[in-house]
């Protein structure tokens, strides 16, 4: 049934189970995974902002710096899922999570999507506001959202 299953990551255990449940699915329908990380820059932070990474040396950007990171994450989550026998790529990219995760999804071509939800409620919930929550309502496909172990 599903051939592409988008599975947004943020590297918390929320969305690592949410990611193999997709790998359940995945294999159950002998679908491939797209797992993708969105690094959300803050807007106080300019696009000449910079670190030191832990490693100490040169300085690089933050921007460089959250993909590099993100991608290293997203390498390692990736090839484990392939060595349980599910196909799966990566991508990080930059930008509004919400916003990022429905285009990547439509880009490609994901028939279904699958994310951890934090389950914030109250005032955490309307400060923070729900990325699932917004990618539920413009998302082109279905999604399914994974609450966070308990």
């Amino acid at each position: 049934m599903w051939k592409t299953i988008l599975v947004p990551h943020d590297f918390s255990a929320c969305a690592d189970h949410a990611a193999q449940l997709a790998r359940d699915l995945a294999k159950h329908h002998g679908a491939r995974l797209v797992l993708v990380h969105v690094a959300e820059m803050p807007a106080m932070l300019g696009p000449t902002a910079a670190v030191v990474p832990d490693e100490g040396g040169t300085p690089i950007g933050v921007r460089d710096y959250a993909l590099r990171s993100a991608t290293a994450h997203l390498e390692t989550l990736a090839a484990a899922l392939g060595a349980e026998g599910v196909p799966t790529t990566f991508v990080a990219v930059l930008g509004s999570a919400a916003h990022e995760i429905v285009a990547v999804a439509e880009r490609e071509k994901a028939e279904l999507i699958v994310m951890g939800t934090h389950g914030r409620t109250g005032l955490a919930h309307l400060v923070v506001g729900s990325v699932a929550e917004r990618v539920v309502r413009h998302a082109p496909v279905p999604v399914l959202t994974i609450r966070r172990p308990d």
